[in-house]
């Protein structure tokens, strides 16, 4: 009695590794990654200028891409963040700083003069 309650104790211990090995195992090499680019949002200051922003991932960091009307494309790596964690994204020549859980954000420029955009 004591040899099949060991046998079949041995069993299921078998058996259990079995299915977690062939549950890691499982990839499909035909599958796309997900695009980890959110929409466009556009938002306005309080001038009615307009700027687009984008947000994605770059490697294992946020980045943003900043475009105001009639300026070229900029992209910003997240470099530190706001007292309210929220991130904030730079370049050389502006910085960004979300607000409102990415729904609004702050543009400034590299003379320091900033524009809220909502």
């Amino acid at each position: 009695m004591k040899k099949l309650t060991l046998l079949l104790a041995a069993l299921f211990f078998l058996n259990a590794c079995k299915k977690e090995s062939e549950t890691n195992s499982i990839s499909d090499p035909n599958s796309k990654e997900v695009s980890l680019v959110q929409e466009v949002t556009k938002l306005k200051n309080d001038k009615g200028e307009e700027v687009a922003v984008t947000y994605f991932a770059e490697g294992g960091v946020v980045a943003v891409k900043i475009q105001k009307t009639g300026d070229k494309e900029q992209k910003l790596s997240a470099k530190t963040t706001n007292a309210k964690g929220n991130p904030i994204f730079t370049n050389e020549e502006v910085m960004w700083e979300m607000t409102q859980d990415g729904k609004a954000g702050k543009l400034t420029d590299k003379a320091g003069n900033s524009s809220e955009y909502k």
